[in-house]
């Protein structure tokens, strides 16, 4: 039987850990009935209140959150992350602190120094630095801050106390098995793969998986392109890469969410092949709806940010170590099913 915790007791009688840990404080407060509930059912695991009980009277741990994103949806589905974490957590004295940077918005950040406010609090959560440039300043938050956590995208040059991310092997066989079923009666089989910039981890990593789930479901792997994470740069290279490969494509895999301008060409020169994309965002339901976007993988980051949020908080109070990697679900997003993500 695995081990019985705060959190086993919680689910069992529908209530929040907090709610649990204030049971076994005579001076919690909480509902007379509902504290004999927890404490019967204590009894019968024979399960005895640890640290998370005590948290009550100890000081408060102070969480610093960075969040570097260029689509706000996906900020803003971080914070609700963060905000349902927090309400779980709230009783045992967490707080935190958020730092939001849009770099399409503001151009130039002195991010050593923005972390740096981080280094004195309990932990740190960052997200959207796990591209070569924000090394150093990583690196210097890691080395004055021993509960560095990252979210999204794992710099791997970086030594965090975990990550909590999408695996870009399961995402990566999701668009191929997609593709393969697809292209099912077709005699072609050609798949273009445009990743984002080859200088994030996250992307020569789905690369690599996509490679070799394709070769796995016999899809043709024609090339795989660079779009640099921007939509100027992606539009700029379009024109060339359709004009080589018309009539020749069957199938085309995004790994990044800046699908829009593949959309619109796609839209006006009235191509037509199976398209899946990455992320979900206002561009890319529209495009769902209209049928030019076959499917969509969601990797979740609001899942991902409550993962890091709960699972740091709990090393905090505990000190009971996390896995070095959180892997948290994703979707296959499709016309039928979109209006789940909302």
């Amino acid at each position: 039987m695995a081990e019985v915790t705060i959190y086993t007791i919680a689910k069992e009688l529908n209530m929040t850990p907090s709610m649990v840990s204030r049971a076994f404080n005579p001076a919690g407060k909480i509902n007379e009935e509902k504290r004999k509930l927890v404490l019967e059912t204590a009894k019968k695991y024979n399960f005895s209140p640890n640290r998370f009980a005590s948290r009550l009277s100890m000081k408060p741990i102070k969480i610093g959150v960075f969040i570097r994103s260029k689509f706000k949806v996906n900020s803003d589905k971080m914070l609700i992350g963060i905000k349902k974490a927090y309400e779980e957590l709230k009783d045992y004295k967490i707080t935190y602190d958020i730092t939001l940077r849009n770099p399409l918005e503001e151009q130039s950040f002195d991010y050593e120094s923005e972390l740096m406010k981080y280094k004195d609090f309990d932990g740190v959560i960052v997200a959207g630095l796990s591209f070569d440039k924000y090394t150093k300043a990583l690196k210097k938050l890691c080395e004055a801050n021993k509960n560095v956590v990252q979210v999204q995208a794992a710099n791997e040059n970086v030594p965090c106390l975990f990550a909590s991310k999408h695996s870009e092997e399961t995402s990566s066989n999701l668009a191929a098995e997609f593709l393969q079923n697809c292209l099912k009666k077709s005699e072609s089989k050609n798949i273009l793969l445009f990743t984002g910039d080859k200088k994030n981890t996250q992307h020569v990593v789905a690369e690599s998986f996509f490679e070799k789930a394709c070769e796995e479901r016999g899809l043709v792997l024609t090339e795989s392109i660079s779009m640099m994470d921007s939509e100027v740069y992606f539009r700029e290279i379009l024109p060339e890469i359709m004009k080589k490969y018309k009539g020749k494509i069957d199938g085309v895999y995004i790994t990044s969410g800046f699908s829009r301008p593949l959309c619109e060409y796609m839209e006006k020169e009235g191509l037509d092949f199976s398209l899946v994309a990455f992320d979900i965002h206002e561009n890319i339901k529209e495009y769902l709806e209209r049928g030019i976007i076959s499917a969509a993988i969601n990797q979740n980051v609001s899942l991902q940010m409550e993962s890091a949020f709960t699972n740091l908080s709990k090393y905090l109070i505990t000190e009971e170590k996390c896995p070095e990697m959180i892997y948290t679900d994703i979707d296959l997003v499709l016309k039928s099913n979109m209006h789940q993500f909302e």
